[in-house]
């Protein structure tokens, strides 16, 4: 007969696994590039484009990019909670020190901008086949258009148009939330996950597997920034209409920076849910190895 496992705090018969929710965040990260391209180039979408958030415009490609971006953000915003008493207030951990009230604040901040990413979609898709519009809920012409010029779909009404708000408004607030965003990523990787995370734990060991995951963490960090600096340059010396301006789109590198960019955060957060055993720390048990462990103790 299998052993009965006690209730969790909340009274619940299973957990909520931090490890796995990093996991999956990471993973969504990690693929949401590699999925974008791959539609892309099979014709669904529009080849490669000048921003992975033109993707919002492309008939699949729309789907994908504002469902990954919702699952992140409810994850962040969501999740990740300090524990309380009943009075609300936050209870310290003592013996935990890896992350403090304002990295969750910051969290929830990061999960707030990808919504915002995902609903405020960039000014212009970046494709002359969908210069019309698809079906996105910001759009004044839901009517998408086929590669033969064939018209589908039913046109949409905008609401926001009632309110008058310019297409550079929601292209600032689009690439405004995208900085937040990758901006808290960045100092997540670089400053929160590195810490360490109880108070009397070993030292930090060249080679360890600690060592190892802050040395990701820490390239993973500074991709985001240099990414996030040459999209800047590019916006400030770059103006629109030079020969600058115009090789950089022809190369997509707006593209390739978010590309590196999502993949170091997808790396960085894979890591953290420990995606990886050989990054585990001694005695820091597979999930499924701690479940077979305590099915052999019981």
């Amino acid at each position: 007969m299998p052993p009965v496992a006690a209730p969790t705090a909340e009274g619940l018969p299973f957990r909520i696994s931090l490890e796995a929710a990093n996991r999956a965040v990471g993973m969504i990260a990690l693929g949401l590039p590699f999925v974008l391209f791959t539609v892309g180039l099979l014709g669904i979408g529009c080849g490669g484009l000048d921003s992975i958030s033109h993707y919002y415009y492309t008939p699949l490609g729309g789907d994908l990019f504002t469902g990954a971006l919702f699952i992140i953000g409810v994850v962040m915003a969501f999740f990740y909670k300090l524990p309380r008493d009943a009075q609300g207030r936050v209870i310290e951990v003592r013996a935990y020190r890896g992350h403090g009230i304002w990295d969750f604040r910051a969290a929830r901040i990061a999960g707030l901008m990808a919504f915002l990413v995902a609903l405020f979609p960039t000014s212009a898709p970046g494709c002359e086949r969908y210069a019309g519009g698809t079906a996105r809920a910001f759009l004044t012409d839901m009517q998408g258009v086929r590669a033969d010029g064939t018209v589908t779909g039913l046109p949409g009404f905008d609401f926001l148009a009632a309110t008058g708000w310019p297409d550079a408004l929601l292209g600032w607030l689009h690439y405004g939330a995208a900085g937040v965003m990758f901006a808290v990523l960045a100092w997540f990787s670089l400053v929160v996950f590195p810490r360490v995370q109880i108070e009397d734990a070993e030292p930090i060991t060249r080679g360890s597997p600690k060592w190892t995951r802050n040395l990701l963490y820490r390239i993973c960090g500074a991709v985001i920034v240099v990414a996030m600096l040459a999209i800047a340059w590019k916006e400030l010396f770059l103006p629109q209409g030079s020969a600058g301006r115009a090789l950089w789109n022809h190369a997509n590198l707006t593209f390739w920076a978010e590309y590196a960019a999502l993949m170091a955060f997808g790396l960085s957060w894979s890591v953290k849910g420990r995606i990886f055993n050989a990054l585990r720390d001694p005695g820091d048990l597979d999930p499924k190895a701690a479940a077979a462990a305590q099915a052999r103790a019981a």
